[in-house]
């Protein structure tokens, strides 16, 4: 054991990491101007979001079908979890809010069901057919707000959900 007034073993210094470094290098552009791109970059590629969107919900489908095979165990829900995922953080990227807000409820069923809850097909396919529903070109850009009794019955839907094996 060591008294304070002994120098210590160990000693703490700071590592630069290749990014830090750089990060830190003279060049680059504007922070303005990469936001700009960016938007520019994301506006060229939503014309192809809808044909992205059905292939990940016909991969979503496949997984679902899939499922009973797989006893709905944990790398089943795991996988779909992952491809739900996706399609949430794509759809806010792209400014598709409703089909965030029901992927993001659909996550939070398959993420329960990994942590041992039961698989329940009325949950999985409610959201499911919401998906479908707010892909659909006239409701596609509006806001969960906008469509009260779909957003509010789906936050009931999800109320069913085994408290026990929520996510934290």
């Amino acid at each position: 054991m060591q008294n304070d007034e002994e120098e210590p073993d160990a000693r703490i210094f700071s590592v630069d990491s290749r990014f830090e470094k750089l990060a830190r290098r003279p060049g680059g552009v504007p922070r303005e101007e990469a936001i700009e791109r960016a938007h520019e970059m994301i506006e060229e590629l939503k014309p192809g979001f809808s044909q992205w969107l059905d292939r990940e919900l016909s991969e979503l489908g496949e997984l679902i079908r899939q499922g009973e095979a797989h006893d709905y165990d944990a790398a089943w829900s795991d996988a779909a979890y992952q491809q739900c995922h996706r399609i949430r953080d794509v759809g806010t990227t792209m400014g598709f809010d409703l089909v965030t807000f029901v992927a993001n409820n659909l996550c939070e069923i398959f993420a329960t069901i990994s942590s041992g809850g039961e698989y329940r097909a009325d949950l999985v396919d409610c959201h499911i057919q919401a998906l479908l529903f707010a892909r659909q070109e006239r409701y596609r850009n509006l806001q969960p707000e906008q469509l009260p009794e779909l957003s509010s019955g789906l936050r009931r839907v999800i109320e069913y959900v085994p408290k026990e094996h929520a996510p934290k």
